[in-house]
C-alpha cells in the first residue's frame, strides 16, 4: 500500500521550459483526495516549494534544496541539515580559477545548504577539480543548474526524514523524479517512477519508466499507484 508520494518539480511536473504541465495537477489532487499524501521534493528553495504546494494542493512535508531543508506543513517546523559552507566557498573559488567568473542562479546565494550555478562549465572537470584538492563536496546536474553541496545531503536521506514525520516506512512511499538529484530518492522509495524524459541514470534506478514525459508521465504514474492501492 502506497501512503505517500515524493514528487520532484522541475522537469517532472514541468516541461523543459519550467512551465507547469497541467496534466499532472488533476492527478495530484486525485491522489490527495484518495488519502495519499503528496510531498514535493525539489532542488529549489523552500519558498518555491511552499508556493508550488499551495497552488497544487499538496499536504505533505516539503523537501527543498536537494534534501538540505525539510518543512513539516502540519507543525510548520523546518529542519536544516548541516552543510559545508567553508568548503563550498573554496569550491567556487577553485571553479573560478579554472573556468573564470561563475554565474550563480538567481536563488543561489539565498540557499541554506548549497549553491546553484549556471551550466557554463564542464561538470566532470569540476568534480575532478574538487577531488584533486581534497574537497568533500558534491556537484550534480539538476537538469536546469549545477548544484554544489554537502555529499551527505540528498533527497534519499531526506525521504527517510519525511517517512518519520508521516510515521510510515519508506516502503510505503512512491517517488517520481527525472534528474541526477533524484537518484537517491528513487532508490530509497518503495516504488519509483522516471518519466520518459528522465535522464538515463534516473531511469536505471527506477522500478518503472512511464511511456509519457513530464506531467503526462506523472499522471500515468499516479494512475498506476491508485490502481494498485485498490
Amino acid at each position: 500500500m502506497i501512503r505517500a508520494i515524493a514528487l520532484d518539480i522541475d522537469g517532472t511536473i514541468t516541461d523543459q521550459n519550467r512551465r507547469l504541465d497541467v496534466s499532472a495537477v488533476g492527478a495530484i489532487r486525485k491522489a490527495e483526495d484518495s488519502g495519499i499524501t503528496v510531498c514535493l521534493a525539489t532542488g529549489n528553495m523552500l519558498c518555491f516549494a511552499k508556493t508550488t504546494s499551495v497552488l497544487l494542493g499538496t499536504s505533505g512535508p516539503l523537501l527543498a534544496e536537494d534534501g538540505g531543508v525539510i518543512f513539516d506543513q502540519r507543525t510548520e517546523e523546518t529542519c536544516v541539515l548541516d552543510d559545508k559552507s567553508d568548503e563550498l566557498k573554496k569550491g567556487i573559488e577553485l571553479l573560478e580559477e579554472r573556468f573564470g567568473k561563475i554565474q550563480h542562479t538567481s536563488s543561489s546565494l539565498r540557499r541554506q545548504t548549497g549553491r546553484a550555478l549556471e551550466k557554463t562549465f564542464d561538470l566532470k572537470e569540476a568534480s575532478e577539480l574538487f577531488r584533486e584538492n581534497g574537497l568533500n563536496i558534491a556537484i550534480i546536474d539538476s537538469g536546469f543548474a549545477f548544484h554544489i553541496k554537502d555529499p551527505a545531503v540528498n533527497k534519499g536521506k531526506a525521504l527517510k526524514k519525511i517517512a518519520s514525520i508521516l510515521e510510515i516506512s519508506t516502503s510505503e512511499i512512491a517517488a517520481i523524479g527525472d534528474a541526477q538529484n533524484d537518484i537517491e530518492m528513487l532508490k530509497s522509495a518503495g516504488v519509483s517512477f522516471a518519466p520518459a524524459n528522465a535522464c538515463s541514470e534516473a531511469k536505471e534506478v527506477s522500478t518503472h519508466i512511464t511511456k509519457n514525459a513530464h506531467g503526462k508521465g506523472v499522471k500515468e504514474a499516479i494512475g498506476f499507484i491508485l490502481q494498485k492501492n485498490e
